[in-house]
């Protein structure tokens, strides 16, 4: 009989076992569990480039951290579990790709889409589970406007890891009036997304940086499709307002440098720009012109590795063991992977996986070095453009060309007061 009482115990105990397990309720402090980090993007269609550069950079970013043995917060080890989807650049996509990573995948965190309008059609079913959002890859517009995905007092559980453009406006339009004192009249073009038309009339976007600085902007705001093949048509209505320099306020890793192409072989000699991460070597090869000079903006090229930061270099060095490297497409990978880390740097510091407290902490890391970036020391900031501090505060290259050498010229600081 006691034998028998032994042996049913003994099975009662390798059924209940398991079962505890699955629930959490026989782990033991320090045992590795798992976090899941969703993230969504173009990875195939016209800016396909992009979005894969993108997820290049969250895989690597997750990398730093499961490679060392896990996310160490508080008391805990978690390995980190990114699942990225395909939003196929259709906004239903993205909403069931939303779904899917909340619903199935249990993921408690949720990076991109990389289309502003995208992020703003996920966010109810993120909200609806408590779900964080991290705009890791660059907003394109922090001004206000209907259905802008910016961080917002209404939205408890998002952050922004990334610059806007037209917060990166000022220290290009600055260099444009420094470097090109006789030019006067600028034209502004773009991609086409529900962002553009804000980021250049709206309350502190292109049209009043230019009119502090004594420019005027000359013509219609010119917007071209992501898979655009022929610029010609497009650079045409825009030279025939003769102005003095053109502009890109939204870009996909090809469009400036095939617009550059276009205008200078429509004999347009002047200084082009643009205000979103690009690596200016890549752009200048895209022209095809190998003297190519007077075109510059922000992010980074890695032509010029003097310039580079320790931790930059690290990351291409990571990059070039884990891909193949002449598929680097260096400034939107680094931003992908400098936003990620800058979100997990912070979970490290809220000794917490809770979305509230995550974003609590964030709110809190106000001083120059409370978070470090690709580029050197970040904080968090907004409270007062935006009413919240819930958007990373960095430093960035300004660079150029010049008869086609690539530098990164001039660190500037890109601040949300």
């Amino acid at each position: 009989m006691k034998k028998i009482l032994i042996t049913g115990l003994l099975a009662v105990i390798l059924v209940v076992l398991p079962i505890l397990s699955a629930c959490g309720g026989s782990s033991t402090s320090g045992a590795q569990k798992t976090l899941t980090i969703g993230a969504i993007g173009f990875l195939t269609g016209p800016a396909s480039q992009g979005g894969i550069a993108f997820q290049q950079g969250c895989e690597m970013a997750v990398a730093k951290y499961n490679d060392a043995g896990g996310l160490k917060v508080g008391s805990d080890t978690y390995h980190i579990n990114l699942i990225v989807l395909d939003d196929k650049m259709s906004v239903d996509q993205a909403t069931t790709d939303a779904t899917k990573l909340v619903q199935e995948n249990k993921a408690t965190i949720v990076i991109g889409p990389l289309i502003p309008n995208y992020k703003t059609a996920i966010l109810p079913i993120l909200q609806q589970s408590n779900v964080l959002l991290g705009i890791t890859d660059g907003v394109n517009c922090s001004i206000p406007y209907p259905n802008s995905p910016d961080v917002k007092t209404s939205e408890p559980l998002v952050i922004r890891t990334a610059y806007a453009c037209n917060e990166a406006i000022g220290p290009i339009l600055d260099y444009l009036k420094k470097t090109y004192p006789n030019v006067k009249n600028v034209a502004a073009c773009g991609v086409v997304e529900d962002a553009e038309d804000p980021l250049v009339t709206g309350k502190g976007g292109w049209d009043d940086n230019l009119k502090s600085r004594g420019l005027s902007r000359v013509g219609d705001l010119e917007t071209f499709a992501p898979d655009i093949a022929d610029f010609g048509p497009v650079v045409a209505k825009i030279l025939a307002n003769k102005p003095d320099a053109i502009g890109m306020t939204i870009s996909t890793p090809i469009t400036f440098g095939l617009c550059v192409k276009a205008a200078r072989s429509l004999g347009f000699t002047g200084p082009m720009f643009f205000d979103t991460h690009l690596d200016i070597d890549n752009q200048a090869k895209l022209s095809g012109d190998p003297n190519v000079s007077d075109i510059f903006g922000t992010g980074l090229t890695l032509a010029d590795t003097t310039s580079l930061t320790p931790a930059i270099k690290d990351a291409i060095a990571k990059y070039n063991t884990m891909f193949d490297p002449k598929d680097l497409i260096s400034d939107v990978l680094l931003v992908g992977y400098n936003g990620l880390d800058v979100l997990l740097q912070t979970i490290v510091k809220a000794k917490s996986i809770d979305n509230a407290t995550i974003v609590k902490t964030f709110e809190g890391l106000t001083k120059s070095g409370d978070l470090q970036t690709l580029w050197g020391p970040g904080f968090v900031g907004g409270i007062k453009t935006l009413g919240v501090n819930r958007v990373l505060n960095y430093p960035y290259y300004l660079q150029k060309t010049d008869k086609g050498v690539s530098t990164n010229f001039q660190t500037i600081q890109i601040s949300v007061p």
